[in-house]
């Protein structure tokens, strides 16, 4: 309790520089959650997102065939086309299903060989058309015959679209392929989606309530700081103050050594130093 109140009465006394801190806070807290703008532009939004899962199958489905040849390559294939989904002809072929042009998705595998080539900044903001794809794996790390995609747009209708699509365009891809390498449909893959897209919406950005919570961590933290420079200037001055009586009290007399003259020299209030008697001989003299 008494530390509490120590800690107030400091701070009050120093109610200018306090006042300065919490205008600062203010002003990094408004600057994580508003765009510096007139009026200010919240730096939070809304978008679609959409989740869909692909299957990757034999001829003979896996789903009826207790082990249909092939089964045991299905999961590295799922991880190959997870990647080709990310790049050119299967990325402008789900272009084309969500009805966007090729330059207008973002497409990234999870499991790709360069994830670093598309910067953070490039999968923000609430008109990007972003497809992330990545392939499931069980409890033990082997990856399943399951493309999981996940879609971002600008709203819930648009992320399900494209969602779909990737399951679509993935299909026409490997129907494309077949037909000019002609091989037969009893040796290639099947992809088909494990049920309809499901679209919500969410939002991205900072928020009011983390703005405000790095607002009172800036606050705290800078006041602790001032506490922590104002006692380490209180107990240099005091230091230094103790220096000086110390020399005036050790300075030597014309006459010998000093005696104590009954005057006492008061330090400044708060300084810590206990009173000190200051002893002259001249003085001692005379007054006998």
């Amino acid at each position: 309790m008494d530390t509490s109140v120590t800690i107030l009465r400091e701070l009050w006394r120093r109610r200018v520089a306090v006042g300065l801190i919490a205008l600062q806070a203010i002003a990094l807290g408004m600057l994580l959650a508003y765009k510096p703008s007139l009026p200010p532009e919240s730096r939070s939004y809304k978008v679609g997102t959409a989740t869909a899962h692909i299957l990757v199958d034999t001829p003979d489905s896996q789903v009826v065939e207790v082990a249909p040849k092939g089964s045991e390559t299905l999961g590295q294939r799922a991880g190959l086309l997870s990647n080709l989904m990310a790049e050119g002809e299967v990325e402008a072929a789900i272009a084309r299903r969500a009805g966007l042009q090729p330059n207008e998705l973002l497409a990234v595998a999870d499991s790709g060989i360069d994830p670093q080539s598309v910067t953070p900044k490039q999968k923000e903001g609430p008109n990007i058309n972003l497809l992330t794809t990545s392939v499931l794996t069980n409890d033990a790390g082997e990856q399943l015959p399951i493309i999981e995609v996940t879609a971002q747009a600008p709203d819930a209708e648009r992320a399900a679209r494209l969602a779909n699509a990737a399951v679509t365009g993935l299909s026409d891809y490997l129907d494309s392929k077949a037909a000019v390498e002609r091989v037969s449909d009893a040796r290639r893959l099947r992809v088909r989606g494990l049920g309809a897209a499901g679209a919500r919406e969410a939002v991205r950005g900072p928020s009011q309530v983390l703005a405000l919570a790095a607002a009172i961590f800036i606050f705290g933290f800078e006041c602790a700081l001032l506490l922590v420079v104002s006692a380490l200037a209180r107990g240099w001055r005091a230091a230094s103050e103790q220096d000086d009586l110390a020399v005036v009290d050790d300075r030597p007399g014309p006459d010998g050594p000093f005696e104590d003259s009954g005057i006492t020299v008061e330090p400044v209030a708060g300084s810590g130093v206990e009173p000190l008697r200051l002893r002259h001989a001249e003085r001692a003299a005379r007054s006998s």
